[in-house]
C-alpha cells in the first residue's frame, strides 16, 4: 500500500502541476486571443522590412527636346556598424587617403565621417562606374569590405552646365532647392512608393511580398520654352561684353512677342547647378526677375504709348527742347545732344529728355501713371520663376512735383527685367501686354501631355498705335541712338537708355551707369524681342547705343544661323542660301567697339563653310596669307578639349588663335589637333556638345 504521506505529496505535486497548467492555459489564452494581434505585429516587424522605392525626378528639356536636367544612376559607398576595436586609426587613415587619391577630397574629412557615431556613414557618394570600379581595387577595400554598403543612388544632372543655370536652379536628394526645381519641386518629384521584404536573422532580404507594395508614381517631364542654342549664344555675348567693359554685370532676355515665351534669360555673374556649393548664394538669383533698376530712356515707351494713345501730340508736332535744358525747382534736366526743337517722332529717335518731360506734362500725372501701370510696372507679371518682384511704382498721391518728369524718363522707378521685356513686347505684338511663359508643355506620368496657350493680360494700346511705335522705334536705329544696333538685310527697331546707378547708402545718384537697350527683330514684324542691360561699364563707352546696342546686334546675328530657330525671317537678299547659311555682313566698326568677335557663334556662315578644307582624311583650317614682311609666331596649338566654350576661346585668345565655335556646351574636338604647330593669328574650330 502506498503510504499517506507519499500520497499527500503526489495531491500536492497534482494540484501544483494542474494550478501550473490552467496558469499556462489562461495566458496562452491572453496571448493568442486578447494580445494575439499585438505579438502578430512584432513578428512581422522582426520578419519583414518596408523598402521605399524613390520615384524618378522629371526631366526638363529645351524647346527643341534637348535636355536640360536629368537624374543619373550613380554608386555610393558608405560604412556600417564598423568594428572600431578591429580597427586602428592607422587602417581608418589609409583607408581615407586612397579614397581621397581617388575622389580629390580631403582626406581628414573621409576620416571625421568613418569616425563619425551613427550607424551607418557614407565614405563617398556619386562616383560613376570607373571610378567604382577603382574603389573596389583598393588595397585597404578587402579589410573594410564587410563593414561596406553600397547603394544606386541618383543624382540630378545638368547636361549644359552654366547654361541657364539661374533659372533651372538644382535639387539635392530629389529635394529642390533653388530656381525652376524649387519652384516646381511638387511637379517634378513625383510620389514615393514601397515594398514590403522578408528578412533573415541578420537582417538580409530574402523574398518580396508582392502584395504588399505601392509602384513610385514618377514625376512628370517638362519642356520649357527656353532655346539652349540661343541661351548659350546669349551667355557668350553677355561675358564677352562684361570683359571688354570691365562691368559688374548684365543681362540679356530674349522673349517671342506672340506668345510670350521666354527663349533666353541670361545674367551674370553665371551659376553652375552640378557644383552649386562651389559658387555664393547671390549666384543663383535670377536677376532678371529679382533685381530691380531705375531703367533711363527705355522707360520713355510709356510717355510715347500715352501721347499717341491720347492724341496729345501727333509725330509730327514739334516740341521746343529749350537748347537741351529744363529747370524744375531745384534740378535741372538736360539732354545729351542739343536741339532747339525737334518733332515728337525726333525726340524719341534723340531720346531728349527736355522733349519727353515736356510731353509727360502735357499728359498729366493721372494718365501718365494710368498707362505705366497698363504696361504691368509695379506689379508681377506671373513668371513661373521663384522670387519675382513687383518693382516700385508709387501712387500719384505719393507724387512731388518733380516725380513726373523724372519718371517720363526712366528715374524714380524701378522695373525687373521681365517687366520691361514684357512692354515691349506689347508693341511688337500689336498691343497686347502677356503673361510671360516659362513652361511650354507638361508631360506626365500617365502617358498624358499638357500644352499651355498664351495668356493675355490687357490690351495696352491700338494695333495702329502699336504699328506707329514700332515705325518710330526703327528710327531710333536707323536715324536716332540705336545705330549700331542695326543689322545689314534687316530693319530693326528698339529703344536706347542710358541711367544713373541710385545710391545704396541713402539718396541721390552714384556716377556709375547701367547702360540698356531693348530690340523688335525684325521690325517689321517681329519674331523677338530682345533686352540688354549691362551694370556698370567701366571702359570703352557708357552710352546704351555704345554698349548695350552692339550686344542686341551680335546676339541676332547668331540667331539668324540657327537651323532650329527662334529666327525664321530670311534676310533681304539675293542669294537664296537657306536660313543658317544666310549672309549676313559682319557689321565690323560695332564689332571693334563691342570687343566681340564675328567669327564665334553656335552656327557657319556661308563664308566659314569656305574655310574648311579636307587633307589627309582630317580636316584642317586653310591658313591665311601672310602679308608681305609680315613675321608671323609659329606656336604650338594647346588642348582645350573638355572645357567650356568661354575657357576654350579666352586660352585660344591668350595665344592669338581666333575660335570658330561650332554647336554648344563643352569642347568635344578641335581642328587643328592639339599639339600641332600653328601661327598666330590663326583660326581654331571647337567643336562643342553637352557636357557628358
Amino acid at each position: 500500500m502506498v503510504a499517506k504521506s507519499c500520497m499527500r505529496r503526489l495531491t500536492f505535486l497534482f494540484a501544483v502541476g494542474m494550478l501550473l497548467c490552467a496558469g499556462l492555459g489562461f495566458r496562452i489564452a491572453v496571448i493568442q486571443i486578447r494580445d494575439g494581434e499585438t505579438y502578430r505585429q512584432r513578428a512581422r516587424d522582426q520578419q519583414h522590412r518596408v523598402v521605399t522605392i524613390d520615384p524618378r525626378r522629371g526631366r526638363i528639356f529645351d524647346r527643341n527636346g534637348n535636355t536640360l536636367a536629368l537624374s543619373v544612376e550613380f554608386d555610393s559607398f558608405g560604412i556600417q556598424d564598423l568594428d572600431g576595436e578591429r580597427f586602428s586609426a592607422a587602417d581608418v587613415g589609409n583607408l581615407a587617403v586612397q579614397l581621397s587619391q581617388i575622389t580629390g577630397e580631403d582626406p581628414r574629412h573621409i576620416v571625421d565621417r568613418i569616425s563619425g557615431t551613427s550607424d551607418f556613414r557614407y565614405l563617398v557618394r556619386w562616383v560613376n562606374p570607373e571610378t567604382s570600379e577603382r574603389i573596389r581595387g583598393l588595397s585597404t577595400y578587402p579589410r573594410f569590405e564587410p563593414y561596406i554598403r553600397t547603394e544606386k543612388e541618383a543624382r540630378r544632372v545638368y547636361p549644359y552646365r552654366t547654361a541657364a543655370g539661374q533659372v533651372l536652379g538644382f535639387s539635392v536628394d530629389g529635394a529642390g532647392q533653388a530656381g525652376f526645381e524649387m519652384e516646381h519641386n511638387r511637379l517634378l518629384s513625383g510620389i514615393e512608393g514601397y515594398s514590403v521584404v522578408q528578412i533573415d536573422a541578420q537582417r538580409r532580404a530574402y523574398t518580396w511580398l508582392d502584395d504588399y507594395q505601392k509602384l513610385a508614381e514618377n514625376g512628370a517631364d517638362v519642356v520649357l520654352t527656353i532655346d539652349i542654342a540661343a541661351q548659350v549664344a546669349a551667355e557668350q555675348v553677355l561675358e564677352e561684353t562684361i570683359a571688354w567693359h570691365e562691368a559688374l554685370g548684365g543681362m540679356v532676355i530674349v522673349m517671342d512677342p506672340g506668345n510670350g515665351d521666354i527663349l533666353a534669360m541670361a545674367s551674370s555673374p553665371d551659376f553652375d547647378p552640378n557644383t552649386p556649393g562651389r559658387f555664393p548664394f547671390e549666384a543663383q538669383k535670377i536677376r532678371p526677375v529679382v533685381d530691380t533698376y531705375e531703367p533711363g530712356s527705355t522707360f520713355k515707351i510709356v510717355a510715347a504709348t500715352a501721347t499717341l494713345e491720347t492724341g496729345a501730340f501727333s509725330l509730327e508736332d514739334r516740341i521746343d527742347t529749350s537748347g537741351g535744358r529744363i529747370d524744375l525747382g531745384t534740378q535741372t534736366i538736360s539732354d545729351h545732344e542739343v536741339f532747339d526743337e525737334l518733332t515728337v517722332r525726333e525726340v524719341f529717335e534723340h531720346s531728349s529728355n527736355v522733349g519727353t518731360v515736356k510731353i509727360a506734362l502735357e499728359l498729366g500725372e493721372k494718365t501718365f501713371y494710368e498707362y505705366t501701370r497698363s504696361f504691368g510696372f509695379g506689379m508681377k507679371t506671373g513668371v513661373e520663376l521663384p522670387g519675382e518682384v513687383n518693382g516700385i511704382l508709387h501712387k500719384p498721391a505719393r507724387w512731388s512735383g518733380s516725380t513726373l518728369p523724372t519718371m517720363s524718363i526712366g528715374y524714380g522707378v524701378s522695373v525687373t527685367g521681365v517687366q520691361l521685356a514684357s512692354a515691349y513686347c506689347a508693341v511688337a505684338n500689336g498691343g497686347l501686354l502677356l503673361q510671360p511663359r516659362i513652361i511650354k508643355s507638361i508631360r506626365r506620368n500617365d502617358g498624358t501631355a499638357e500644352s499651355f496657350p498664351k495668356s493675355v493680360v490687357r490690351r495696352v494700346m491700338k494695333r495702329q498705335t502699336a504699328d506707329t511705335l514700332l515705325d518710330v522705334f526703327t528710327g531710333v536705329v536707323d536715324r536716332g541712338t540705336g545705330t549700331r544696333a542695326a543689322i545689314p538685310g534687316f530693319k530693326v527697331a528698339g529703344k536706347t537708355g542710358t541711367a544713373w546707378k541710385a545710391r545704396e547708402d541713402g539718396r541721390g545718384y552714384t556716377r556709375n551707369y547701367r547702360s540698356s537697350f531693348v530690340g523688335m527683330f525684325p521690325a517689321l514684324d517681329p519674331e523677338i524681342v530682345v533686352l540688354v542691360m549691362i551694370d556698370e561699364p567701366k571702359r570703352r563707352g557708357f552710352y546704351g547705343g555704345s554698349v548695350a546696342a552692339p550686344v542686341f546686334n551680335k546676339l541676332v546675328r547668331r540667331l539668324v544661323h540657327l537651323p532650329d530657330g527662334p529666327v525664321e525671317s530670311i534676310p533681304e537678299t539675293d542669294d537664296g542660301l537657306p536660313l543658317h547659311l544666310a549672309s549676313i555682313e559682319p557689321n565690323s566698326a560695332s564689332d571693334r567697339e563691342s570687343g566681340l568677335s564675328s567669327r564665334s557663334g553656335p552656327g557657319f556662315s556661308g563664308q566659314l563653310l569656305q574655310d574648311l578644307l579636307p587633307l589627309d582624311g582630317h580636316w584642317e583650317i586653310e591658313r591665311p596669307g601672310t602679308l608681305a614682311g609680315e613675321e608671323r609666331t609659329r606656336i604650338e596649338l594647346p588642348s582645350v578639349i573638355g572645357m567650356s566654350v568661354r575657357e576654350a576661346v579666352k586660352t585660344l585668345a591668350e595665344m592669338g588663335i581666333e575660335a570658330t565655335i561650332v554647336g554648344t556646351g563643352y569642347v568635344r574636338r578641335q581642328i587643328p589637333a592639339p599639339g600641332r604647330e600653328v601661327y598666330s593669328g590663326d583660326r581654331c574650330i571647337i567643336e562643342c556638345g553637352p557636357y557628358n
